[in-house]
């Protein structure tokens, strides 16, 4: 006799909820980190960095913004730059990743440490991608500390070399 009845495996149903809870504490959390950033929003649109030409840095941003339906965090615009530099997408474990990544280049902050923690926690499965992306981050350039905000028009191929 056949089984006629699947069972979706358990883990499916714990990683949608952990998604689920982890994304959310996530926008909480950057809510309130924005708060606390200090120095000038950009005050920039998404409508204005695609103004920019195709190649460069500001298009990128753009681009990146409307394909995720975002808009510009105010004091936190070099977020979305850093997931194009390096590569890592919007997904949970791959935010932890890239915060990991950060970390290994050398950007201290309490968001990356928090996030971080969340990944050691909740991600067991990802820690192999963790430490990968923190030696990673080791052995490139540190971006933290750019001013994207007065090299948007320049051409992104000149900070993805950098990155080599």
């Amino acid at each position: 006799m056949t089984n006629i009845y699947h069972k979706a495996p358990k883990t499916n149903f714990i990683h949608t909820i952990r998604e689920a809870l982890i994304g959310f504490g996530f926008k909480l959390s950057s809510r309130l980190y924005i708060l606390l950033k200090t120095g000038p929003a950009w005050n920039i649109r998404v409508e204005q960095l695609l103004s920019y030409p195709t190649d460069s840095l500001g298009f990128s941003l753009g681009c990146f913004l409307s394909q995720h339906e975002f808009e510009p965090q105010p004091h936190c615009e070099n977020h979305d730059i850093f997931h194009i530099l390096t590569g890592y997408s919007t997904n949970t474990a791959q935010e932890i990743a890239m915060q990991y990544w950060l970390w290994g280049n050398g950007k201290r902050s309490i968001y990356s440490a928090l996030a971080m923690f969340v990944g050691i926690i909740f991600y067991p499965d990802h820690y192999g991608l963790f430490i990968s992306s923190y030696r990673q981050g080791t052995w490139h350039i540190a971006i933290h500390s750019i001013d994207y905000k007065n090299k948007l028009s320049l051409p992104i191929s000149i900070f993805k070399i950098k990155l080599k």
